[in-house]
């Protein structure tokens, strides 16, 4: 009875010791992401190697690309840059003519493209006057590439938007 119960034992653990190498190679990293720290070399991580992003700097602007165009402009991101968990934001809005905008309806919602989802968190837009938009409750739940759109409507007028593309690791 011994020996048979042996024998039952050995195939199960033969089965964790495969498991437990499966599991080191599926978590090693071959995408360059880790630190290279055994042969001395930082490698790049996955958002350094990311070309879809944006970089955060104070300041940043993007126009939009349809109608009378508007110019929005992230005055500043706290924490700065943008990184994982929650976040916040001051937008600057502007006309064509550099004009700043009040009483623009704006709305601003993140979304992850490589997992196709966004945040279960719905950020809040506070207008501030001289055109411009506190923006609280932006929260990313997880690293990776994130796009931020942000979308403006002018009484009158058809919504404009644009997107800022922001990629941030662990």
């Amino acid at each position: 009875m011994s020996f048979a119960l042996r024998l039952s034992l050995a195939p199960s653990r033969a089965v964790a010791v495969v498991a437990s190498l499966l599991l080191v190679v599926a978590c090693s990293s071959s995408d360059g992401s880790d630190t290279g720290a055994s042969s001395g070399q930082t490698q790049a991580t996955a958002c350094e190697k990311d070309t879809r992003k944006d970089v955060y700097t104070a300041g940043i602007a993007k126009e939009t690309s349809v109608g009378e165009r508007l110019t929005v402009k992230i005055v500043e991101s706290t924490p700065s840059p943008p990184k994982k968990g929650t976040n916040t934001m001051t937008l600057e809005i502007a006309d064509g003519a550099g004009k700043l905008l009040d009483g623009a309806t704006v709305s601003v919602v993140p979304y992850m493209p490589d997992h196709a989802h966004g945040s279960a968190v719905t950020p809040v837009v506070t207008p501030m006057g001289a055109g411009r938009y506190d923006v609280t409750k932006i929260y990313y739940p997880m690293p990776g590439l994130w796009k931020v759109t942000v979308t403006v409507q002018m009484t009158g007028a058809a919504p404009q938007e644009v997107a800022f593309n922001f990629c941030f690791d662990g």
